[in-house]
């Protein structure tokens, strides 16, 4: 009897430490940079001189969540229609619960997601489950009359094979907002790092097959740009370093240790009131981000042509 009851608490301990880590994903966030090149080269339209898309409004999540669906349509948050930057652009990870805010009138409304995604380290693609709910709305203007809306997103692991066809993609963006449940991007040359309770997704966005199919043909799997998911860790990180340091020619180099999905904005003053943005915002991606101010185009003069200037970065 006790060699009995030891082998069988042999064989239980075997069997719970074999049981699978269920980790849920309810925060953190997906930086897009999307391409406006690729993206005005899309098959839509007639007119060659009008780009097929053109970024004119980027919803964010943290501070959009609260606007209606027809909100997102008639708001300008930059005056009129002009194109925006395409890169940094920040979607929240949702919790397992979201609020959204109803219009006053039938139709269509807003539909955010739930996440309801978990997943084992060890194996994330093989136990993947669930969505992915995102936070943020791209609008676009092009060749086209009104605007074209694609957002509050959800990525999934593997479409069902009952609601879709080609239902084995990989990581897939499916959008939310008007054309519901329909998928807006998939993904290619995806690299999966799960380590310390942080998950980072990160790789190329193409065009989906179902955009092919209805908006624009023959662009199915043309790259528009890239992604990259990352989940917090519980500890918390310090300040990143910045460095700066005079070259040849009076020039004015800044670097920092860039976090994942932390936006950069390097911003210049001669007078510590007014300040002014150095190019566009740059993503974090756990890489050494660099500035050479030596003038235009990034800003007006040379530093060496200055009595004095001033310095500062944003991290978003």
């Amino acid at each position: 009897m006790r060699f009995f009851f030891s082998s069988l608490l042999i064989t239980l301990l075997l069997v719970w430490q074999a049981q699978a880590v269920t980790i849920p994903v309810t925060s953190g966030s997906v930086v897009l940079d999307l391409d406006p090149v690729a993206l005005g080269s899309l098959n839509y339209g007639t007119d060659p001189n009008i780009p097929a898309l053109i970024l004119e409004e980027f919803f964010r999540g943290d501070e959009d969540r609260n606007r209606t669906y027809d909100q997102i349509l008639s708001t300008h948050i930059v005056p009129n229609f002009t194109a925006i930057p395409t890169q940094c652009l920040k979607c929240e990870i949702n919790g397992t619960s979201v609020t959204n805010l109803t219009d006053p009138r039938p139709g269509p409304q807003r539909n955010r997601v739930p996440s309801t995604f978990t997943y084992d380290p060890a194996n994330v693609t093989g136990t993947a489950t669930g969505v992915i709910g995102l936070t943020g709305i791209t609008r676009y203007i092009g060749d086209f009359t009104g605007a074209f809306v694609l957002g509050d997103f959800d990525i999934r692991y593997n479409l069902s094979a009952t609601e879709y066809p080609f239902p084995n993609r990989g990581w897939v963006f499916v959008n939310n907002y008007a054309f519901i449940g329909v998928p807006a991007f998939e993904t290619a040359n995806v690299a999966v790092t799960a380590s310390g309770g942080k998950l980072v997704i990160e790789g190329d966005l193409t065009m989906s097959y179902e955009l092919d199919l209805y908006f624009f043909p023959g662009d199915w799997g043309k790259k528009i740009g890239t992604f990259r998911l990352e989940t917090p860790t519980a500890a918390v990180t310090a300040p990143r370093t910045v460095s700066a340091a005079r070259i040849s020619g009076g020039s004015v180099q800044l670097g920092v240790s860039g976090k994942g999905n932390m936006c950069y904005q390097l911003q210049y003053s001669t007078d510590l009131l007014n300040w002014n943005s150095v190019g566009t915002k740059v993503t974090g991606r756990e890489q050494l981000i660099q500035w050479t101010d030596n003038g235009p185009p990034l800003t007006p003069t040379p530093p060496s042509s200055s009595t004095q200037r001033f310095y500062r970065l944003i991290e978003d």
